[in-house]
């Protein structure tokens, strides 16, 4: 299992690529939950989400060979867009497998990266099927989407971040889709924050970790339906959901409804936009699942890249 060390090192591997995305707080939410929320804007970030920081840390470490043979991922868009712009900044040729079901937006950015981009079937099998494929047939060094320490520890810089603005902490909410921003999040928080909670979110139709967590095993769901597309991974990943077991206080649910709810106040009242993923976090928060009150709460926005019809008919 990796350890804190190895986010300091992905921090200084990244720190020159990424933004150091604000800490976003409102006097309305802070009224609403009797609480003082902090929100980590990730939604801000190069590419609308967290994913650079995770896939621009894996794509560095591999050798020159490596980077001269390409590489390949499967995503449903935003580890897609952000293996795209990180293999693009490092000079490797990069090709992605997406869903059928991919947002358009999601594909055109990474496209729009330079990334060469392959269809698959929706699930998650098919996702590994394809792309393990190509690995074979051409070569290419995999960039998986979470079960991976280069890429976890990439994912818990954002916390590295959080740490430079704020001493204490008592609770840590986070999105679940795979695992990756969780385990990072959770094994910097811990170091950084010898005292916070750290609490796992996903919505009730993706609840395999929710599960997971309470049977002390991996379960495997089917792909789920829900408005959060970064959640329709039927499993956290191996290595992910060891650091869970060890470093994550709970893991909750909220409603599709409830996500929508989140991403409304985000527009009316912050004048900001988030994507159904990274507001399940928030949303956690914003309808105080776990009755907290008096607590110094951060949440993290994962991403911004919300589809426009979505976005239409929220407003």
């Amino acid at each position: 299992m990796i350890g804190f060390h190895d986010i300091q090192l992905a921090y200084e591997v990244v720190r020159p690529v990424v933004h150091k995305t604000p800490l976003l707080s409102s006097r309305t939410l802070n009224q609403r939950v009797k609480n003082e929320v902090l929100l980590k804007a990730e939604n801000f970030q190069r590419i609308g989400a967290f994913k650079i920081r995770g896939a621009y840390n894996k794509i560095s470490s591999l050798t020159a060979d490596e980077r001269k043979r390409g590489v390949v991922a499967h995503s449903s868009g935003n580890h897609a867009q952000g293996v795209a712009l990180a293999a693009q900044l490092l000079g490797t040729k990069a090709t992605v497998v997406m869903p059928k079901g991919s947002l358009p937006n999601k594909v055109a950015g990474t496209k729009g990266y330079g990334a060469n981009v392959v269809f698959c079937e929706d699930s998650s099998d098919d996702r590994e099927r394809v792309a393990k494929a190509l690995e074979e047939q051409h070569g290419y060094v995999l960039v998986p989407p979470f079960d991976d320490d280069k890429i976890i520890a990439g994912q818990g810089t954002a916390t590295v971040e959080i740490a430079q603005e704020v001493q204490e902490l008592d609770y840590l909410f986070v999105p679940v889709g795979g695992g990756g921003l969780i385990a990072g999040s959770a094994l910097a928080a811990k170091h950084l924050f010898p005292k916070v909670k750290v609490i796992g979110v996903e919505t009730e139709p993706a609840n395999d970790c929710y599960q997971s967590f309470r049977k002390k095993e991996i379960v495997r769901i089917n792909p789920p339906k829900t408005i959060a597309d970064g959640m329709r991974t039927q499993s956290v990943g191996r290595r992910n959901f060891e650091i869970i077991l060890n470093y994550v206080d709970d893991v909750v649910t909220v409603s599709d409804e409830q996500v929508i709810d989140m991403m409304r106040f985000f527009l009316e009242r912050m004048k900001i936009v988030v994507e159904p993923t990274g507001a399940v976090a928030p949303a956690a928060v914003f309808h105080n699942t776990l009755n907290l009150s008096g607590k110094k709460i951060c949440a993290i926005i994962s991403g911004g890249n919300v589809d426009p019809a979505l976005l239409r008919k929220i407003v």
